[in-house]
């Protein structure tokens, strides 16, 4: 089937490093981004910004963050359209962290903090109850007997878990849509239409007087899920249909933003703005901003224990949002490399064991990407995808891997190993859930 050219090419490639790592570094500087968004509410009780602002910044750097999941999350499908093993990645990315730091912060944190006693703690059915709910995924706990109760932002321990539920029902949408024929050309259109009702349905919501209580499946709230998802959509149309990815474009549509008025419409605009833009930047990453792939690669884990560190400071007396800030962002991002070395690399690498892998000798050899650490020219490498049929005009080529590495299937001649990519999981702004309701 010959080799595709990458998705974008560099005039000078030497200028600009491989979309991976920018995706990498946008993450997290995300992630770094949650904990600023966090500082104000945890130590005021309030929200950042009015919650009667039909344009919400937070909301709207989120939305880069799920478009770009949804991206990259296409493409490791078109790379290795295996359902069994597209589901077992998927699984390897979210569940891992989210467990780890439910069982510390119940286990290990809520003990240590309670104004319990320590076994009536342990006994009690908030506890374990925290845990098999934060195990179910879609039915999240926020709150463990007695710990952080005396804080501003009082009981809850870990409120950016709240959107991981949302990523999870974006991948099994996408799943589904994948396996009826979206990653096909001939039958491409469905993802533009799962696009399309989810735009409407969202307007819909935006504009519903009662909207702010359009309801939930199970703990994940219906009008932000919908919001979510169609950012998410949006990454992957724009994977799909090969869509040109242009700075000017990207600069123009994010100056027209802030160019609109505050309203309904603007919010919608933010949304393909700012998705576009986001996936724009990982592909123009400047090449002198690489380093060490460890170095960038922790934004899930810093995003996942960001809070409760957080909480943690404010429950020891912290009360200003900058000494905040100034504190948490060190802790957690030591924490959450130790996170991707120790909990999510190990993880993601079962994947390999995941029988019935297509093999890529024989279809072309890959191209393997520089493992961690190393120093690239710049240039990405090409990558086939399963062979089917290009669409009329277009040249015979395609970006490089933007997710997870192909493996050789068990049995086969192994590929030399390579760098196991960065998380595709959208970092989570500001936007805790409520606090428990006073009785």
């Amino acid at each position: 089937m010959g080799e595709r050219v990458p998705r974008v090419d560099h005039a000078h490639p030497e200028y600009f490093a491989e979309p991976n790592h920018g995706f990498a570094w946008i993450r997290m500087i995300g992630a770094l981004i949650v904990i600023y968004g966090h500082s104000y509410p945890l130590v005021s009780g309030n929200d950042m910004f009015p919650p009667e602002w039909p344009v919400q910044p937070d909301h709207g750097v989120l939305m880069g963050f799920f478009a770009m999941s949804g991206f990259q999350i296409t493409e490791s499908w078109m790379r290795d359209p295996h359902p069994l093993r597209f589901a077992v990645k998927r699984v390897l990315r979210l569940w891992p962290p989210m467990l780890t730091v439910s069982l510390a912060c119940a286990l290990v944190i809520g003990p240590l903090v309670t104004t319990l006693a320590v076994g009536e703690y342990f006994t009690a059915h908030g506890t374990w109850a925290y845990v098999v709910n934060n195990a179910g995924m879609l039915t999240l706990e926020h709150h463990l007997p007695g710990v952080f109760t005396a804080n501003p932002w009082h009981g809850t321990i870990n409120g950016s878990l709240w959107t991981l539920p949302m990523e999870l029902l974006a991948y099994a949408g996408l799943f589904v849509l994948l396996l009826s024929g979206a990653g096909r050309v001939r039958t491409r259109w469905l993802a533009v239409a799962a696009l399309v009702v989810l735009a409407v349905v969202d307007r819909w919501l935006e504009h519903d007087p009662g909207a702010n209580s359009a309801g939930s499946l199970l703990s994940v709230p219906l009008e932000p899920l919908i919001a979510f998802l169609v950012a998410f959509a949006i990454g992957v149309v724009l994977n799909l249909y090969r869509i040109p990815l242009s700075p000017l474009a990207a600069g123009a549509a994010l100056v027209a933003l802030f160019a609109m008025p505050m309203s309904t419409a603007t919010s919608f605009w933010m949304t393909l703005s700012v998705s576009y833009a986001v996936v724009v930047t990982g592909h123009f990453w400047p090449a002198w901003l690489r380093v060490p792939a460890v170095w960038v690669n922790g934004s899930y884990g810093v995003y996942v224990w960001g809070f409760p560190i957080q909480q943690l400071l404010v429950m020891a007396g912290v009360r200003n949002q900058w000494l905040l800030l100034a504190c948490a962002a060190p802790l957690a991002y030591v924490v959450g490399t130790l996170s991707w070395k120790f909990v999510e690399e190990p993880t993601m690498g079962l994947r390999h064991y995941v029988p019935g892998g297509r093999s890529t000798r024989g279809r072309g050899a890959e191209r393997a990407e520089a493992p961690a650490g190393a120093v690239s020219d710049g240039r990405e490498g090409a990558v086939p995808r399963a062979a089917e049929p290009e669409p009329p005009g277009r040249a015979r080529g395609s970006e490089p891997a933007l997710d997870d590495r192909p493996t050789e299937p068990l049995g086969t001649t192994p590929i030399v190993p390579v760098e196991v990519a960065p998380d595709e999981t959208a970092p989570v702004l500001p936007r805790v859930p409520p606090r428990r309701q006073e009785e």
